[in-house]
């Protein structure tokens, strides 16, 4: 990110902006440059995904079918046991965790459940959530689920089930390889992935479909490589004809796996062409939102085009200043279903900006558009993915 002219009280905002950059799946990611190879551990390879289903919440809802357990996280105190937990509101305490007013001492609880479904909220899920007190006397709500259930809540919401077969194979082993990258990386911290678009969207035990369910286990266990090591198998809606890398999106370390593609098989798809048109005081209220406090915006323009026609920064021209920023940032702001992707074009009208461009998302990697028009000109599961990343490998776990 480059600045003009900044001044002092841009400081804070922009040294805490650099370190939690906002994107579609990554928002809450640091500057430094993030893995995206890994090698596979040579004795345990995670079979469950945790999944964080509320992160920092006042409190939760919580209720259990069947026979169920509440205990501590390494299991060594069983705090209540007993069938059919109905509603119960769960709130952080100093002494510990209160379920329904009754306190237990400790900063993580475990509710698991023999037979049934846990419900959280609105939604319910399978095997067992964790309620971790944060040291802000917030929540985090993680569900542990087996990584072939959590795709199969997973798919129906990130495809549409009426695709061909084929397209929805090949996002089956998309999703696996990218959950058990993520499962990897972060095996240490309280959870992996987010069950939003930050990760995979993910609607827990009832959003399964027949379609999706028989593409996950036509494809049981396999996943992608790139020389021995598992890489994070980025994808988006549509790339508007071509993709791109994720280095010149995020802060990553590159890898030779992926590549900029050339793709016509989402053109004139959904998505494929946009338009749209914002007021230039409206975008500066965004802006000052956001912390750039500069009034009487003049002019928006684009520059750092890569191959694919993406744009890296977005300079603002104000009367008596100007600013440049990430393409990435300047999305976020405006909003990521305005500025579909950065493969745009902005022209100042009088007092208006408008926008146009082609696809949605941040285009590294695989293209769903595109893989479901592949699938119906005929292409095979493994011929997608092979088009998508030619140097990568199928591999089994």
């Amino acid at each position: 990110m480059v600045m003009k002219r900044l001044i002092p009280a841009f400081l804070f905002f922009f040294a805490l902006h650099f370190l939690f950059p906002s994107s579609r799946t990554f928002s809450d990611e640091s500057a430094v440059l993030l893995p995206t190879s890994l090698p596979l551990p040579a004795n345990h390879i995670p079979e469950a995904v945790e999944v964080a289903l509320a992160v920092n919440a006042p409190q939760v809802s919580v209720s259990a079918e069947g026979v169920f357990e509440l205990l501590n996280r390494n299991g060594s105190d069983t705090f209540l046991r007993g069938s059919g937990l109905h509603e119960a509101d769960v709130v952080p305490k100093e002494e510990g965790i209160a379920v329904n007013g009754k306190i237990y001492p400790t900063d993580q609880l475990v509710l698991k459940v023999s037979h049934g479904l846990i419900q959280v909220g609105k939604r319910q899920y399978r095997d067992q959530i964790r309620i971790v007190k944060n040291s802000d006397q917030s929540l985090t709500v993680v569900n542990r689920v087996d990584l072939e259930s959590y795709l199969k809540g997973v798919l129906p919401l990130e495809v549409h089930p009426r695709w061909p077969a084929e397209a929805l194979k090949a996002h089956a082993v998309i999703s696996r390889t990218f959950a058990l990258f993520k499962s990897i990386e972060k095996q240490n911290q309280e959870f992996s992935v987010r069950d939003t678009v930050e990760s995979q969207v993910y609607g827990g035990a009832l959003f399964h479909h027949e379609a999706t369910d028989k593409a996950i286990e036509a494809t049981k266990g396999e996943i992608l490589t790139f020389q021995g090591n598992i890489f994070p198998a980025y994808f988006h809606a549509n790339c508007g004809g071509r993709t791109t890398k994720p280095e010149r999106i995020w802060p990553v370390h590159p890898n030779e796996v992926f590549k900029s593609i050339s793709c016509p098989f989402c053109k004139d798809t959904k998505h494929w062409k946009w338009s749209f048109e914002m007021p230039l005081s409206e975008i500066e209220a965004v802006m000052q939102k956001k912390g750039y406090p500069a009034k009487n915006l003049k002019r928006v323009s684009f520059s750092g085009r890569d191959d694919s026609g993406r744009i890296s920064q977005v300079t603002l021209d104000y009367k008596r200043s100007s600013v440049t920023i990430s393409g990435v940032d300047f999305r976020a702001y405006l909003g990521h279903d305005k500025l579909k992707s950065l493969k745009a074009w902005v022209k100042v009208k009088k007092n208006s900006v408008h926008f146009r461009g082609f696809g949605w998302g941040h285009g590294i990697g695989f293209c769903q558009w595109g893989s479901k028009g592949q699938a119906e000109a005929g292409a095979s599961y493994r011929g997608i993915l092979k088009f998508y990343f030619p140097d990568a490998e199928i591999k089994r776990i």
